[in-house]
């Protein structure tokens, strides 16, 4: 698997290696980004319990507080 997503990563400009676990946490970030509810991404992932994947993702889980936290007020000040 590895050696695949290297030719690939040759291919274009990004380069850098990355293993087909970065490949899934890249995954994970991105749906958390997206919108996406931390249940689902639990799910999705196969972890065995929301908690998890929050422990996991908890660095990620506080920028999305902010976010969510920017938007709302953006939304109550319009």
């Amino acid at each position: 698997m590895n050696k695949v997503i290297d030719m690939i990563l040759a291919k274009t400009d990004l380069g850098k290696h990355i293993t087909p676990h970065g490949l899934r946490h890249t995954h994970a970030i991105m749906l958390l980004e997206s919108g996406a509810d931390i249940k689902s991404v639990s799910k999705r992932l196969g972890h065995s319990s929301v908690e998890f994947t929050a422990n996991v993702y908890v660095h990620f889980t506080k920028n999305l507080e902010e976010k969510l936290i920017n938007n709302l007020q953006s939304y109550l000040t319009y």
